[in-house]
């Protein structure tokens, strides 16, 4: 028995059990957000945002960059706090942490009010356990990872923040900031979220630019040598820039929520079409045909579905017709009225 009969039996031994569905649910949730809040962190820690003592003589000549969304935002206010205005009574990780938190207040209300209740407590989860753990991660931690470049750790960051976003969306919950601004917009528009967190960001990247023209983040190494405070900002945003694309690239790639594909299948059942409706709620428009080597009486179905409901459609038409022919194509966007469930 494969895994996915195995999943698909103990969903169905769960549904029979409302309640306790219901709790391994949010067990899985809870499960899914600190693997992405904990991947985060250490996205944030150790490649976004390493400190700026070397340790032991590792990682040396790096340069600091903005992350993005609302934890870039808070990067930028600690910059602004810390290193522009001179107020350094807090620590630097937990001024980042409630920064962090603090940011995340009006959009957890865009959250609650125009997405879902459910997704907006998990969110939450998500952006207070990311921040915990970014303060309690040791430095030593820093030192597991030896850089080769400035471009490999942007490009690192970006795939592992990419992932941890991605982790959570899978489980229609978010990271927290931004993301939900962009999963809202992604949603009401019925496309990828990775776009919006590009153009979303572009005035983080903008502030910690000019943040780095006044007073540079990077290795001490650096602050040592030649390069001039232009430099250092304009491969901060350079990498800053990187970070985000990379990090919008994987998300849409790993998140298929809001991808659609269009599912042909020829086959001889008439019931097909009426199980597969009921089943999922899209339309579907059939054609009549004719076998070439067979000669037989064919019907062709025609169905717009959401990409994690592809394999949901192959199950249900192989267990009803066993012999029907079915393709698969991806499709870049749907016009008209298409159907996406509710986030709770």
């Amino acid at each position: 028995m494969g895994f996915r009969s195995i999943a698909r039996n103990v969903d169905e031994w769960l549904t029979k059990r409302p309640r306790l569905k219901v709790v391994s649910e949010w067990v899985y949730l809870f499960i899914l957000v600190t693997i992405s809040a904990f991947t985060y962190a250490l996205t944030f820690r150790l490649f976004i945002n390493p400190s700026l003592v070397t340790i032991n003589g590792l990682n040396g000549n790096q340069i600091l960059f903005v992350g993005g969304g609302v934890s870039g935002l808070s990067q930028n206010f600690v910059k602004l706090i810390y290193d522009i205005i001179g107020y350094q009574k807090i620590n630097l990780r937990n001024l980042q942490s409630i920064l962090y938190i603090f940011f995340n207040i009006p959009v957890f209300l865009l959250g609650w009010f125009k997405i879902g209740k459910r997704f907006t407590i998990f969110s939450i989860i998500n952006v207070a356990l990311a921040s915990l753990f970014i303060s309690i991660i040791p430095i030593s931690w820093e030192s597991a990872v030896i850089y080769d470049s400035q471009l490999t750790r942007t490009l690192y960051a970006g795939i592992l923040g990419g992932f941890s976003t991605a982790v959570a969306f899978s489980g229609n919950v978010s990271s927290g900031g931004m993301d939900i601004i962009a999963y809202y917009y992604a949603n009401k528009k019925s496309e990828g979220v990775g776009k919006y967190n590009v153009l979303l960001n572009v005035f983080v990247i903008g502030f910690y630019f000019v943040l780095n023209l006044i007073h540079p983040s990077s290795n001490v190494n650096v602050l040592t040598s030649n390069f001039s405070n232009v430099q250092i900002a304009i491969t901060s945003f350079i990498s800053s820039l990187t970070y985000i694309v990379m990090n919008s690239f994987v998300i849409d790639l790993i998140n298929v929520r809001n991808k659609k594909a269009q599912v042909q299948i020829i086959t001889e059942d008439e019931e097909l079409p009426r199980i597969l409706i009921s089943n999922f709620p899209h339309g579907a428009t059939t054609v009549k045909g004719t076998g070439v080597y067979s000669q037989t009486d064919k019907i062709v179905i025609y169905m717009a579905v959401s990409s994690n409901e592809v394999n949901n459609v192959v199950r249900i038409t192989q267990k009803v017709d066993s012999k029907a022919f079915i393709t698969v194509t991806d499709l870049r966007q749907v016009f008209g009225r298409f159907y996406i469930s509710p986030i709770k």
